[in-house]
Formats: structure tokens, sequence, C-alpha cells
């Protein structure tokens, strides 16, 4: 099986903008948590461990699968 440079390289990129886009929303849920802790409690203190995996998997995971599509539908 043949892996397509053009792939690898969208999927390497598509890595990246995850990578960004997990810090980005992980710093926001640590935001939320902490608001809500302050106010004595909410969904997000509740699920967070749940909510902390969520926010990783889907970037990280995600990204890279849409820019190998992507990168796979450019070059044809």
């Amino acid at each position: 099986m043949d892996i397509p440079v053009a792939g690898l390289i969208g999927a390497a990129i598509g890595l990246y903008i995850g990578w960004l886009d997990y810090g980005i929303a992980n710093g926001l849920l640590s935001a939320l948590v902490e608001k809500q802790r302050r106010k004595g409690g909410g969904f997000a203190t509740r699920f967070e461990p749940a909510l902390r995996k969520l926010v990783f998997i889907l970037p990280v995971f995600g990204f890279p699968v849409i820019g190998y599509l992507a990168a796979q539908q450019l070059v044809g």
C-alpha cells in the first residue's frame, strides 16, 4: 500500500493545526472549569475528565484525517 506524499503533508499540517486548536480549547476549558468551581459547580466541573479527553481526541486525531483527505482531493 502506497501512501502519497501529498496526503502525508496534509496530515502533518492537520496535526499541527489540531495541536494548536487543542491548546486553545484546553485553555478555554480550564478557564470555564475554574469559573464554574468558584460559582459552586456546573456541567463542566462534573464532566471535566471526559471533556478533557474529548478536547484532546477530536482535534489531534480529527484534523490530520481531514488534512490527509483534503490533500488527496487537491492533488487528485
